[in-house]
């Protein structure tokens, strides 16, 4: 981190304090490599003014209490957290010394603020990530000022810290708030659209802050950083797809809806090709039902179809008398399948999006699309994707790499990205997006090989 003075413990003076009840407490913390923070509260002697750290973590139910907690350094850094949460109390007793606590804890937000020696020039805006891989640093610049992202080329640990997205405003702000809130929301997006070029998502575990003498560091709790082997961009090559993140992020070729849940799906990690399957499916309906209105979705109006259905509940009405029929509860499972015949197939919302966007879907049939679906079906509903005498895998990748594509050039689309790739269609090759007539000649070769894993 820039901050190099939060990565070792640093001592604290301040309060913990539960509902009403407040203690003095003296603490030391950090933020590890991961961005973790991390506390040593020593060990805490059991008074009648500290007693309510225990009545409190017990609390009622299975879920322990949140503390506050806030202190002071010498050099000035205060912290504070407001979800501090303790794992155990560790407690101790013994003649000499009485009963003694050693809680273990953390949070899931903590914020480090202090002055700085020297005044900042510019307002500037760091997010940290983990595992970003790159091998020189990704610039452009933009009506907020200059962004750059900074990764590393050779990644041991993806869960450590490797880089960096940033922005640097060319003045100071009229308003700085305005400016810090559009910056954040920029710093975002870039993220989201690097983690479905990494096919990972990048945890942000840390944020700093810089203006005029002062310096705000927030960070943020985060699930275990992964990667992948099926990268959508080399490392080496990442420099488009970021000219096309911040550019989308001003003048976006057209409004996209939950676009961040499409990419998690898409870069959810999977231990068999089953889920991988399913992740990129989930990922495919996501975009759909999400960027399609209501009625694009249905076959007919609500109002015309509401007489079909009129008809049809007034035949199994007829039913009714049947008892078999009524035990069975036949009558109801029909009525509420109704409204599924007024549904379009998934093929058919997928290509009124594809139209509507102008998804280029060149060499990937509706058979394929059909096929995908059907196999991802068959895996939800009887738990297992039947072998019929085939190669499972083989036949199962090729659906994943289908469906995979499909997702891919959405996204591409929707980012007005023009310029090279990874396909995994037939083997991982470098493709050009829009699709060209020499992609289906395109030299193949394992992700291994092209993607530098």
């Amino acid at each position: 981190m820039q901050d190099q003075g939060l990565l070792e413990f640093k001592s604290f003076f301040g309060n913990l304090q539960a509902g009403s009840n407040t203690a003095p407490i003296t603490f030391r913390s950090r933020i590890d490599g991961s961005g973790k923070v991390e506390f040593d509260f020593g060990a805490i002697v059991l008074t009648k003014e500290t007693s309510f750290i225990m009545k409190w973590w017990d609390g009622e139910g299975s879920r322990p209490g949140y503390f506050s907690l806030s202190g002071k350094a010498e050099d000035g850094t205060e912290f504070k957290t407001v979800d501090l949460h303790f794992n155990s109390l560790a407690n101790k007793w013994c003649k000499e010394t009485g009963s003694r606590m050693s809680p273990i804890g953390g949070c899931s937000r903590a914020e480090f603020h202090r002055k700085l020696a020297a005044q900042t020039p510019k307002p500037t805006l760091r997010m940290y990530v983990k595992g970003f891989q790159n091998l020189r640093q990704l610039s452009s610049e933009c009506c907020l000022g200059i962004v750059a992202m900074v990764g590393e080329s050779s990644i041991n640990d993806p869960d450590n810290i490797t880089g960096y997205i940033a922005v640097q405003s060319d003045n100071e702000p009229a308003d700085l708030t305005a400016w810090h809130a559009q910056a954040d929301k920029l710093l975002e997006h870039i993220r989201r659209v690097m983690s479905f070029a990494s096919a990972t998502v990048l945890k942000r575990p840390v944020i700093e802050f810089y203006s005029g003498d002062d310096l705000k560091v927030v960070a943020l709790t985060q699930t275990r950083q992964l990667s992948t082997p099926f990268r959508t961009f080399h490392y080496l090559n990442q420099q488009p797809v970021f000219d096309a993140a911040v550019t989308s992020f001003f003048n976006p070729p057209f409004e996209l809806k939950n676009f961040f849940f499409a990419i998690e799906w898409f870069a959810m990690e999977a231990t068999y090709k089953e889920v991988s399957l399913v992740n990129v499916m989930t990922a495919l309906e996501n975009l759909v039902a999400s960027n399609l209105g209501v009625n694009d979705k249905l076959i007919q109006p609500k109002k015309e179809f509401k007489i079909l259905r009129k008809v049809l509940k007034q035949r199994i009405e007829k039913w009714s008398t049947d008892e078999a029929n009524i035990a069975n509860g036949i009558v109801g499972e029909l009525d509420e399948k109704l409204a599924e015949l007024n549904r379009r197939s998934l093929l058919n919302n997928l290509m009124i999006l594809t139209q509507r966007w102008s998804v280029p879907l060149d060499g990937i049939g509706e058979d394929k699309i059909n096929a995908a679906k059907k196999a991802r079906d068959l895996i939800v509903h009887q738990g297992h994707y039947p072998n019929d005498g085939k190669d499972v895998n083989d036949d199962l990748w090729e659906h994943v790499t289908v469906i995979r594509e499909i997702v891919v050039r959405f996204l591409l689309t929707a980012i007005g990205y023009r310029g090279g790739y990874f396909s995994y269609i037939g083997g991982c090759h470098d493709a050009q997006f829009p699709p060209q007539a020499d992609d289906k000649n395109a030299k193949q070769s394992t992700p291994q090989q092209t993607t530098g894993y």
